[in-house]
């Protein structure tokens, strides 16, 4: 049956064709994440407190 609800417990019927650009693109992901992982890290010593956090932000009353 093609609209099987289980379908999905099921290998696929062929190998994934191989890009070169999937290791690229994990890379890039892994890069993005372990700077986001940094800047968390040195939030804290940026901002010590919510308001020093809040009171940082641009101040949009000129538009």
């Amino acid at each position: 049956m093609s609209d099987d609800r289980y379908q999905w417990y099921r290998a696929p019927a062929r190998r994934p064709e191989a890009n070169p650009l999937r290791p690229v693109a994990l890379a890039t992901a892994l890069v993005a994440f372990a700077e986001l992982l940094a800047r968390i890290d040195r939030f804290d010593e940026q901002y010590p407190t919510p308001y020093a956090a809040v009171a940082a932000l641009p101040d949009d009353t000129d538009r």
